[in-house]
């Protein structure tokens, strides 16, 4: 299927055992600093959509969002503590986190995020430019999450 692109047709709602059944997905980035984090995505036009503090006045989880898309942040908990809630938790976050996944993050404004982005002398991975799908940038977060901004076009849209 090199060089083609098949047409596909979107569906929002799906039906799953005869039931229709709305599907969405999100993503939580586990990180050492969810205060920095914060910071970091406030600077990119992000705003605060929720926020916790632990009892260290710390934040341990927090939203930020742009539009639609929201990305949850959550403290990575330290060795010793079951806060993560998980048997292997401790073992899949202290390894490289983002582990190869790109989350990509669509909005029309892509130039004005890519000049924040600039400005706050965020870690370019792939500056600004077109490919087939649309006109997009890669940046690394502070923990080393890939984020792609994409401004979809043509039947990506």
């Amino acid at each position: 299927m090199s060089g083609t692109v098949q047409k596909t047709r979107s569906k929002r709602v799906a039906r799953v055992g005869g039931h229709r059944t709305k599907a969405e997905i999100s993503v939580m980035f586990n990180v050492k600093d969810v205060d920095r984090s914060v910071r970091f995505y406030e600077n990119l036009g992000f705003d605060v959509r929720w926020a916790w503090k632990g009892e260290d006045d710390h934040l341990d989880y927090a939203g930020v969002g742009i539009g639609q898309a929201v990305i949850a942040l959550g403290r990575i908990w330290p060795a010793g503590t079951s806060e993560g809630g998980y048997e292997d938790y401790h073992e899949w976050v202290n390894g490289p986190l983002g582990g190869g996944v790109i989350v990509n993050v669509e909005l029309r404004p892509v130039e004005a995020i890519y000049a924040r982005a600039k400005t706050a002398k965020v870690t370019i991975e792939s500056p600004l430019r077109d490919w087939p799908y649309g006109r997009a940038f890669t940046i690394n977060d502070p923990d080393g999450y890939v984020v792609k901004f994409l401004r979809s076009k043509g039947e990506f849209a």
